[in-house]
């Protein structure tokens, strides 16, 4: 049978929620390539290491009227990690929805709530409040990241 490392969510709803672990594959670490620490954080891996490698001035994001480098990005997902934790008492494995178009802020967003321990609950502008209900009350969401082009049917819900 297939076993989880242990998680460091304080939260414990998304492994609570997982199916039963006869529906799970099998996972296979065998390649040396595939061998992990104990703790990793996939946002560190994504976005730290480029910068600390030394390629904090690189472009990452590309819009058509932002440009972000690896360094921007990283200073604002910590932005937004610090104020989840700081101000919004957010504890590893409490979900976070992100409400917002794609861009930049929303990726910083992501980031951000993965870097705090969150997890992320991405939404789609075009969700309605319904929808939107619906995904809160399954995910047992409590709380959010939103663009202010967005925010009546997210403080609706």
């Amino acid at each position: 049978m297939t076993q989880v490392a242990r998680s460091a969510h304080v939260d414990t709803f998304t492994r609570d929620n997982l199916p039963p672990p006869s529906q799970w594959p099998e996972f296979l670490f065998t390649l040396p390539e595939l061998q992990y620490p104990p703790a990793l954080n996939c946002a560190t891996e994504l976005l730290d290491r480029h910068v600390q490698a030394g390629a904090g001035a690189r472009r990452c994001l590309l819009t058509d009227t932002e440009e972000w480098s690896y360094a921007e990005l990283l200073a604002r997902s910590n932005q937004v990690a610090r104020a989840l934790v700081d101000e919004m008492g957010l504890v590893p494995g409490n979900r976070v929805l992100l409400r917002g178009p794609n861009n930049p802020w929303l990726v910083a967003s992501w980031l951000g709530v993965i870097k705090a321990g969150g997890v992320a609950v991405a939404t789609m502008p075009l969700l309605r409040q319904r929808e939107l209900e619906t995904m809160i009350e399954i995910a047992e969401v409590g709380m959010a990241i939103c663009d202010h082009r967005f925010h009546e049917d997210l403080f609706n819900a």
